[in-house]
Formats: structure tokens, C-alpha cells, sequence
């Protein structure tokens, strides 16, 4: 008798728990679309999306991508720079602090962040590499 009264109550309960989360209403109507919109309504709304980020440019106001495009060929390996008139490093070498060079022993300047920079072109191990600028 005890269990039979037991098993009565649980039901009771589960039935009532029923009742309150969106089930069937007092009035046997399904209340789960009126919850569904009030739910909506209480969403946060997105932030907006970052805006994007500047290209990075060179102390000349170039845009690092177009000087880098400017060393490569059309299929992307480097070109390499020889130093510039008065012994100015290339822009891709003043943008980067490296690059690939022809003549080793070459050496070049440039200042950046109100600081001289020298640079050698030394040789560079591995198979096919070029020279290149090494910077301090």
C-alpha cells in the first residue's frame, strides 16, 4: 500500500513539474510557442564586428604587402636586392630586416625607430639559397 501511494505522489509531482516548464498550460493549450518568444526576446543582440586592422606600412606610407610583391617575381620567390645609391637598403630590407642579395660582402643602411640599422649580404646555407641581408 505504502508503494502504491508512493508511486501516486511521484506522478503527481512529475505532472505538476510538467505544467510549469512549457508543457501543457492550466487550459490544456501547449504554452512551448509563447515560451519560445519570450526566450527570443530576451537574447542579447551580437556586437558589432571588429573593423579591420590597417595594412602595415612602411616608414614611406607603403603598404608592406605591395613592397614585398615588389621584391618577388609573379610566382612568389624572391628577388634579390643589391643596396641602393649611397649604400641605402632596398625597401623590402628597411620593411623586413631580411631578404635575399647577390653580392656577398655588400653592406647597406637604414634607420628605423630613430635607430641606424647596418646590414651585410652574407652567404646563406642550403640547398638553392641566395644570399641574404642580415640586419642588426
Amino acid at each position: 500500500m505504502r508503494v502504491k501511494a508512493f508511486t501516486v505522489a511521484v506522478i503527481a509531482l512529475v505532472s505538476a513539474g510538467l505544467v510549469g516548464c512549457g508543457g501543457i498550460d492550466e487550459s490544456g493549450q501547449d504554452d512551448t510557442d509563447e515560451t519560445a518568444d519570450a526566450l527570443r526576446w530576451r537574447r542579447r543582440p551580437r556586437p558589432p564586428a571588429p573593423a579591420p586592422a590597417p595594412a602595415p606600412t612602411s616608414g614611406s606610407g607603403t603598404s608592406l604587402d605591395a613592397i614585398i610583391a615588389a621584391a618577388q617575381t609573379p610566382d612568389g620567390r624572391a628577388i634579390p636586392q643589391n643596396a641602393g645609391p649611397n649604400g641605402e637598403c632596398p625597401a623590402v630590407v628597411a620593411a623586413l630586416g631580411f631578404w635575399s642579395c647577390l653580392n656577398i660582402n655588400e653592406t647597406c643602411r637604414f634607420q628605423s625607430g630613430g635607430r641606424l640599422h647596418e646590414c651585410t649580404c652574407i652567404r646563406t646555407d642550403g640547398e638553392g639559397q641566395l644570399p641574404s641581408w642580415s640586419c642588426n
